[in-house]
Order: structure tokens, then C-alpha cells, then sequence
């Protein structure tokens, strides 16, 4: 006796369901015109001819052009997040470390901003806003920095009050050099040796 197939195997076959998920794709077709066109000015038919597909197709894998341009924001932030969790997880000095993670979202925040304009634009607009994925971009930085002041907590290093408190007041310290409307307001001054000097006076700050 034949057994019956699972539900998502049936789901798999049903008419005009696409044999893969093209989610990636569609990104990466999205990206490319936003880079040439803007974000603005791309249409969820430009992507779709870009794709050779229709738009119908294309809605199976995104209900709407937000969505694309909410998975492109978070493809983007997520390059800076990684890079701050890296730098956060290097170990040694916790001031060192901290000194490491706000040049690591400086530099690649820095790089979003004026190696690829238009998409610099995109994540403005998702900044100005404060669409879900940057709050969750926000987070997870905040997250790094609650892991390096714990770790310095751990060793001794720092004080032990509130390390979520801690972590927001760092966040908010490093606005200066972190939010890309800043580094674009001042960027013929050295950012990286006003990263270093704030994070010199609040590693102070921590260690009391």
C-alpha cells in the first residue's frame, strides 16, 4: 500500500507553485537596479523583466515591493551587524574590544554610505522610518555591546551595574560615528580618532 504523501510535499506540487524558492534571486535582481536606477524609481515589473518572470510569479515569493526592500535593508545592515559581532567576539582587552567594534560599524556603515549611494538611500529611508528590520539592527548591536561589557564585567574589568543600561548609554555615545546621516554630515573629519576618543572616555566611564 502506497503511503500518502506529506502535506509539503503535496504543497510542492500544486499548478503554477514555483519548483524553487527565488527569493535570493529576486534580491539580487532588486539590488542591481536599485543600484543603477534607484530604489525609488525601480518597479516590481522592472524586477520581474530584469528576472524574465511575471510579476505574478514574483509575488509568489514577496507579497509586496516592501518586502523586497525590507530583505534588501536587512541583507545590507546585516553585513554591519556581522562585522560588529566579530570584532565584539575577538577577545583580549575589553577596551581594546570596544574600541575594535566601533571602528568595524564605522568603517562598514562608512562603505554602505558612499560605495553604493543609492543603496545608502534605501537604508535612509528604513532608518528615517524605523522600519522592524532596523530596530532589530539596532538590537543586535546593542546585543554585541552588552556582550563586550559583560565579558569585561566577567574579568573584572569593567564596573557591574546594569550591563542593558550600559549598553544603551555606549549605543547612544556612539551615535557620532555609527548613524550614517552623521558620518555623512562630517565626513572630512577623521571619524576613526573621534571612535577612538569616545570609546577612551567611556571605557573610563566603565571601569569606575
Amino acid at each position: 500500500m502506497k503511503s500518502k504523501p506529506s502535506p509539503e510535499a503535496t504543497a510542492a506540487r500544486r499548478p503554477g507553485r514555483p519548483a524553487v524558492d527565488r527569493r535570493e534571486e529576486i534580491l539580487d535582481a532588486a539590488e542591481r537596479l536599485y543600484d543603477s536606477i534607484g530604489f525609488e524609481k525601480t518597479t516590481i515589473g522592472d524586477v520581474a523583466r530584469e528576472l524574465g518572470m511575471s510579476p505574478a510569479n514574483l509575488y509568489r515569493s514577496f507579497p509586496n515591493r516592501r518586502a523586497i526592500d525590507e530583505a534588501i535593508a536587512r541583507r545590507q545592515l546585516s553585513v554591519i551587524e556581522d562585522a560588529a559581532w566579530d570584532a565584539a567576539r575577538s577577545g583580549g582587552d575589553p577596551g581594546e574590544v570596544l574600541r575594535r567594534l566601533s571602528l568595524a560599524v564605522l568603517r562598514e556603515t562608512r562603505r554602505l554610505s558612499f560605495s553604493q549611494q543609492r543603496m545608502h538611500h534605501l537604508c535612509t529611508v528604513a532608518a528615517r522610518e524605523r522600519w522592524p528590520v532596523v530596530n532589530a539592527y539596532m538590537n543586535g548591536l546593542r546585543g554585541a555591546l552588552r556582550h563586550v561589557i559583560m565579558e569585561g564585567q566577567h574579568s573584572g574589568t569593567f564596573s557591574k551595574a546594569d550591563p542593558e543600561v550600559l549598553a544603551d548609554a555606549v549605543n547612544a555615545a556612539l551615535t557620532r560615528v555609527w548613524h550614517p546621516h552623521m558620518i555623512e554630515v562630517f565626513a572630512d573629519e577623521d571619524l576613526e580618532a573621534t571612535s577612538d576618543r569616545v570609546c577612551e572616555l567611556l571605557v573610563d566611564g566603565l571601569r569606575n
